[in-house]
């Protein structure tokens, strides 16, 4: 089944308005996470976006998720853009109901993809990496469990396959 990464822009407003719905999308989603349909989730600290990780059986079954999504019936999601996996390194392991784990969220084209691949799956094994993958363009995201984007993008430029000149980081705070 495939997987997408969905990046939310959120509302000018989102911070300020968000704390009421706040419990219903979190059961949402989480009730999504038990049906296996959503694998991780959260917002940038800044509360300019957030990132939703969808297992669903198309794109007109995530749009669907997305349309009914609490925030963005709220306004609080404003627009979104969806990429689909098309070779993803599932989650280490569960996040508890919204752990707020500060992790860096690492995206760019692998030098090598081969070998990033090949990195990130041993970063996983160390437990450095949650989750990630090799998009269908060819570009790639990495949820690396570090809160310094330096070190993060260093630590996967020493696992091989990438280069730092070709990644951008940013803070991410991953709900579940």
């Amino acid at each position: 089944m495939p997987v997408y990464h969905v990046r939310f822009t959120c509302a000018a407003d989102y911070n300020a308005r968000r704390l009421p719905y706040r419990p219903a999308h979190l059961a949402q989603l989480l009730a999504l996470r038990d049906e296996k349909r959503v694998v991780a989730g959260g917002p940038e600290p800044d509360g300019s976006a957030a990132h939703i990780v969808y297992r669903v059986a198309g794109r007109v079954e995530l749009e669907q998720l997305i349309a009914n999504n609490e925030f963005q019936r709220a306004g609080l999601f404003v627009a979104h853009a969806a990429r689909v996996f098309e070779d993803f390194v599932e989650p280490i392991e569960r996040l508890p109901h919204d752990a707020g784990w500060k992790v860096t969220l690492v995206e760019g084209t692998p030098a090598d993809r081969l070998r990033a691949r090949s990195a990130l799956m041993q970063l996983r094994a160390e437990k450095i990496v949650n989750l990630g993958g090799i998009f269908a363009d060819g570009s790639a995201l990495a949820v690396v469990r570090l809160a310094d984007t330096a070190v993060a993008i260093a630590v996967l430029e020493a696992a091989g396959g990438w280069d730092a000149a070709r990644l951008t980081a940013r803070a991410w705070s991953q709900t579940l």
